[in-house]
Order: structure tokens, then sequence, then C-alpha cells
């Protein structure tokens, strides 16, 4: 795959909104993105719910960041491919045409 045009950043700890959270993120009607999920240390496997989309587009990666979100958004850009970068909170969601605006 090319580059995408879109780099998500997803902080999470234990958010019990993730799911819905990535479901709004393979919604989008403008396809071109990658979503890295950084999770500090979570009790629940989040591997496992990566997993269960099957889409090479999701990334995920640990991290211990001791509280400092700040660490997770970092890496999460050092491990982005693409020129354009957005954060979404894990508890947080989008509307389906929210990449398609912001590239237009």
């Amino acid at each position: 795959m090319d580059n995408p045009f879109f780099s998500i950043i997803i902080p999470n700890y234990n958010s019990k909104y993730l799911r819905r959270t990535l479901e709004s993120v393979k919604k989008q009607t403008f396809a071109n993105w990658e979503a890295i999920v950084i999770d500090n240390n979570s009790t629940v496997d989040v591997s496992n719910i990566i997993s269960d989309y099957s889409d090479d587009r999701f990334k995920f990666y640990k991290i211990e960041n001791k509280g400092i979100i700040a660490k997770s958004r970092n890496y999460g850009i050092l491990k982005s491919n693409s020129e354009y970068i957005l954060f979404l909170d894990s508890d947080d969601w989008w509307k389906p045409e929210k990449l398609s605006i912001l590239r237009d």
C-alpha cells in the first residue's frame, strides 16, 4: 500500500469505548488512512480487539507512558507514515464523512 493520506493516532488506556472508536474510523468514506493505537498497558487485551478487524490499516503498539499521554501521541507520530496527523481519543468517535471533509 502507498503511504496513507492520514495517520490517526489513538492513545488508549482501558477505554470501554475503544471498539466504537475503531468502528468510526473503519466506516470513514475516505479510505486512505492508517490508525495507530498506542496502548498504555491496559488490563484488557487490546491486541485482540485490533486483530478482530483483520485490516492492516490498524496498527498496534504498547507503551508505558507513566500517565503522560503526550508520550503516547509522540510515539504514534514516530510510527506514522503520512504527512497529515490526526489525534482521536479512545473514548471519542467520528462521523463517517470526517476524513473526506478534512481532505477536501
